[in-house]
């Protein structure tokens, strides 16, 4: 047996294969062999005369080494085989690679207890590793980053030895992807070891490469490697303080660069060097006048929008290292921002708008580096642009004022300080800027004072900038002028300034005095249709979450909530009011304000909802947008109930809604006026004779049974029963559409809160097979409706794949029916798109993650299988609702999970450009782009040679022939897509055709059209046998 093992060793010399090697590391791991033992077995073979033999050899000790487990090698073997390895540097080159990975292994054991000197020695005499291949130069440096990481100690007694061996070793490297772990490696040498009399020497060497090239291969792999060596490069720039001397010049010196890049790069690496803190402080006091020079010069005149940030950024950054120290750091800083502000000051009184802006600019970076600058730079700015202000009269002057101030003043709001001004001088800011905004309605000047206002309100330390006296009347005067501003940007910018209100100022005035007086207004304009800026301003108000909140403005607002109105301009002022309402009831604290607000809120409206269904005067009521803002309100009540809350409330709808008693005894104890005056029209929502009126009002039942709190079970008990069934049956046979839509999202969202997979199944039984619901389907349409919401409730919380894969499979075989057919080709789309209505996280549905996935998976299999079974003689609908319906499926997942099956759909898709539904095509349209953007990262294009020819003839036809501007416009764009992402060979035949054809599109009556065929013809009239995908 020994004998037979031995010559499979031997075997392997000659034959080596992976599974060889795993094989003799697993018998090492198991102790049932040793590695010494095995290397006696070819000992000869390692100083064989033979080149070859040598090489085997020792690539089968790697192999082993690879797969070998770190713990299991002893000291003695790994000393033994270090000492060997290290022996092989001097052997012939072809034996390089394979000792340097043998090498790697081998550190990497976690018994290895060698001197990393000696392999460090040895490697940088006995290696000349520029010469050697790329692949072996970067196992040289992962060598070198290894012994570093696991053996600093060691390593410390070599001192600046260390970084003379890497230097040796990287210095000339150029490849970028092993100059990734060179910087790295050199990074930690420097941060970890002293580098003592080298710093110069090491600086000099790294700084050769800076700034990094751009590659000359194109795409984001490349992007991302270069930007991943620009990082390595600047952190190994500033790894050392003492590399600060020399960095600070060579930043100068590449700031006078032509190249934009290398300014960037420069600007970004002095970023960095700052945030070294205080160590580099002393050097940049050297060269701070050549730095802000530079800087400043960079902002004035910034030959790109890149420059200017980073020099922005930069000048930032050298304000915080100036501020840094105690005594010393606020002289330093004192001393830059008078310098700062001498020369600012000078192009503040110029009335040359090109130089104002930079100049705010560049006192917005210095105030944005600490607090004292910030406070002197207020101090000296804000006065001076408010009298500048007052002599010029030029809204262009006035306007580029105004936009310093806002950069000084966004710069207070981020270090937090109100700079040193007095509260006269602060409130004579605030009276300006008020002043302005009466001045000219329509005026930019508004919008710039406005925003001001808001960024001053901002300022709350050390005290408020704008006191409270002072915020009343600006929001009076607001309130005052912003429903008569014609300019959107006014009302926006006033907008913002009440939420800033909202957020900085407290519940007592919000909701005492400000909603108030917004209401007050809202009260003497009843009449007419309310502007939607008010719901904005409310909103803004509201938003904002407060722990302490009054809700006595919703009483006000529930008054003037008349359903049952016959004005129909009160419509939306009606559905307005229920919006700010919805908007409060948003931010509800929990069970304790849900309670509260189900009495203040839920219960008078929803009796008044009733009762107009059940009166004669609807008119207001009918708007299904009054129906989804109640719904609205309801849910976000609802879902924060405690379970007996909500078991209460479940009892009075189905006392309503089932019994059709809306007395409200149950609720008050007592019959009140309102539910006698409705006995004589009973409330039968779910009964026939259907009535319009009544059956919308499944949507309120919707919003409240599908929005259980999550510790509430409602079982499948007979009024659970009761209530699908009679929903079944009302989806199915009412004659209102948008009732039965209801309907069947309802039975939807209660399907989806069953707990177990019985409770599923005897429910599906009961609706689906039930004999008792044989009538409803028999309406076709109605009854694939049901089916569809019922499995967009169970896939949504991925229900087990029998019973999707049965609901499913329902669906795809009405796909073949005339009734059901487009019903069911929409319903995937229903299944996988996000509903507003039901099924969303905030009514507390039970939803898993990835489910679109999951159904996309299990499903397409299955349409495409009902496609291939269709004959030629099926019908053109049959056809088109299969590709409807892939259309959907494929565009509600994300790409990646579609791409592998994209080439059994591309026919169907080539198939689907021949219909003449616009949506199809534009879904369709939308895949190919999808497609053929894919293949642009993956050289394996899924678009096989075969489909391009009737692909670019359907597009062509559909660019010069659709009536639908949004089909040729896509039609078109594909098509640059095609020449862009296909091979060229099979392009070039096509080539003068689809010339002539986008010549003729260039004349569309589209301004769309035509641009996306100039576009879209550039690329084909560039089209040769070396371009296109793979040229």
């Amino acid at each position: 047996m020994a004998t037979e093992w031995s010559q499979t060793v031997l075997t392997g010399l000659t034959n080596p294969s992976p599974e060889l090697f795993r094989s003799l590391a697993t018998e090492i791991d198991e102790k049932r062999k040793t590695l010494l033992r095995i290397i006696e077995i070819f000992g000869p073979n390692l100083t064989n005369a033979e080149l070859s033999i040598r090489q085997n050899a020792l690539g089968l000790i790697v192999g082993i080494l690879e797969n070998v487990k770190r713990d299991t090698l002893t000291e003695p073997e790994i000393s033994s085989l270090a000492d060997f390895l290290c022996s092989r540097l001097l052997d012939h080159k072809q034996l390089m690679s394979q000792t340097l990975r043998g090498l790697n292994f081998l550190v990497k054991m976690e018994k290895f207890r060698e001197d990393p000197q000696q392999i460090i020695d040895n490697l940088t005499e006995n290696v000349h590793v520029l010469s050697l291949p790329r692949l072996d130069r970067l196992n040289v440096y992962a060598l070198f980053e290894a012994l570093v990481d696991r053996f600093p100690a060691e390593l410390e007694k070599m001192g600046s030895n260390l970084l003379m061996r890497y230097i040796t070793c990287m210095d000339g490297e150029h490849e970028p992807r092993n100059l990734l772990i060179v910087f790295r490696t050199f990074f930690k040498i420097v941060r970890k070891f002293d580098v003592g009399p080298l710093a110069e020497t090491a600086f000099d060497v790294i700084a050769c490469y800076f700034p990094i090239d751009n590659p000359t291969a194109q795409g984001d792999v490349q992007e991302n490697l270069r930007e991943a060596v620009t990082v390595g490069l600047r952190r190994c720039l500033t790894a050392s303080p003492k590399f600060a001397k020399y960095c600070f010049p060579l930043i100068l010196e590449k700031l006078l660069s032509d190249s934009n890049d290398a300014k960037v790069e420069s600007l970004n690496t002095l970023v960095a060097l700052c945030e070294e803190g205080l160590p580099v402080k002393p050097d940049l006091v050297e060269h701070l006048s050549s730095v802000w020079i530079q800087l400043r010069r960079e902002i004035l005149a910034p030959p790109s929008d890149s420059v200017e940030d980073a020099a922005v950024k930069a000048l930032t950054s050298v304000t915080v290292l100036l501020s840094r120290g105690s005594q010393e750091g606020e002289e330093s800083v004192n001393s830059f921002v008078t310098k700062v502000l001498a020369e600012t000051e000078q192009f503040l009184r110029k009335p040359e708008v090109q130089l104002q802006q930079p100049a705010g600019k560049m006192l917005q970076a210095v105030a944005g580096g600490s607090v004292e600058a910030c406070g002197r730079i207020a101090d000296a700015t804000l006065p001076l642009t408010v009298r500048l202000l007052m002599e010029h009269q030029r809204s262009d002057d006035r306007i580029a004022l105004l936009n310093v101030m806002v950069l000084i003043l966004k710069a207070m709001g981020q270090v937090s300080t109100g700079g040193h001004m007095d509260e006269d001088e602060r409130t004579s800011v605030a009276v300006f800027y008020q002043s302005l905004i009466g001045q000219s309605p329509q005026s930019m000047v508004n919008c710039m004072a406005i925003n001001g206002l808001a960024l001053m309100l901002k300022i709350r330390a050390p005290q408020p900038f704008i006191q409270h006296d002072r915020v009343e009347q600006i929001c009076e005067t607001l309130l005052n002028g912003v429903m008569g501003y014609e300019n959107s940007g006014v009302v926006d910018e006033a907008t913002n300034f009440f939420k800033v209100v909202g957020e900085v100022e407290d519940e007592a005035y919000i909701f005492g005095k400000l909603i108030p007086r917004l209401f007050e207004y809202i009260k003497n304009r009843e009449v007419l249709p309310l502007p939607v800026r008010l719901l904005d301003l409310a909103t803004a108000l509201l938003r904002t979450p407060r722990p302490k909140r009054s809700s006595d403005f919703i009483d006000t607002l529930i008054e003037r909530v008349r359903f049952n109105d016959e004005r129909g301009p009160y419509v939306p002022s009606m559905k307005m009011y229920l919006d700010i309402i919805a908007t409060y009831v948003e931010g509800v604290n929990g069970p304790g304000e849900a309670l509260s607000l189900h009495q203040q809120v839920l219960f008078p409206t929803l009796r008044s909802a009733i009762h107009a269904a059940t009166s004669e005067d609807t008119s207001g009521f009918q708007d299904i947008s009054i129906l989804l803002s109640l719904s609205r309100i309801y849910r976000n009540i609802v879902s924060h109930m405690d379970k007996e809350t909500y078991g209460n409330l479940i009892k009075t709808l189905d006392t309503m809604y089932l019994r059709g008693d809306t007395s409200y005894r149950h609720e008050i104890g007592r019959g009140d006026n309102l539910g006698d005056k409705l006995l004589p029209s009973a409330f039968r929502p779910l009964e026939k004779p259907y009535v319009t009126t009544h059956t919308r009002c499944i949507s309120i039942l919707t919003s409240i049974v599908c929005s259980a709190p999550r510790d509430f079970s409602l079982g499948y008990g007979q009024w659970l029963k009761r209530v699908l069934r009679q929903l079944m049956e009302t989806c199915c046979l009412c004659a209102d559409e948008q009732s039965s839509v209801f309907a069947a999202q309802c039975i939807g969202g209660l399907v989806n809160r069953m707990e177990d997979e019985k409770m599923v199944k005897e429910c599906l039984g009961d609706l689906l097979d039930s004999a008792d619901l044989a009538k409803a389907r028999t309406q076709e349409r109605r009854y694939t409706r049901v089916i569809i919401w019922i499995t967009k409730g169970l896939v949504v919380r991925s229900q087990p794949d029998t019973i999707i894969r049965q609901l499913t499979d329902m669906i795809i075989v009405r796909l073949k029916n005339q009734k059901s057919g487009a019903e069911a080709a929409d319903g995937l789309r229903v299944i996988l798109e996000d509903s507003a209505f039901v099924l969303t996280p905030q009514m507390n549905a039970v939803i898993s993650p990835l489910y679109r996935q999951k159904f996309f998976l299990q499903t397409l299999p299955m349409l495409l299988q009902s496609f291939d079974q269709n004959s030629e003689a099926d019908k053109t609908w049959i056809q088109r609702n299969h590709l409807v319906a892939l259309s959907h499926l494929l565009r509600c997942v994300p790409q990646f999970v579609t791409k592998a099956f994209m080439p059994k759909v591309v026919p169907l898709l080539l198939h689907s450009l021949s219909s003449d539904n616009a949506d199809l095509l534009l879904s369709t349209l939308t895949s190919f782009e999808e497609l053929l953007l894919e293949s642009a990262a993956d050289a394996s294009t899924t678009l096989d040679t075969a489909n391009i020819p009737p692909l670019i003839e359907r597009l062509l036809d559909l660019s010069a022939t659709s009536t639908n501007m949004e089909v040729r416009v896509a039609a078109v764009r594909t098509l640059g897509f095609v020449a862009t992402q296909c091979p060229a060979p099979a392009l070039l035949p096509y080539r003068v055709k689809v010339l002539k054809t986008l010549l003729k599109v260039l004349d569309d009556k589209k301004r769309r059209v035509r641009e996306a065929a100039v576009e879209a013809r550039g690329i084909w009239c560039l089209l040769s046998s070396s371009t296109g995908k793979g040229g």
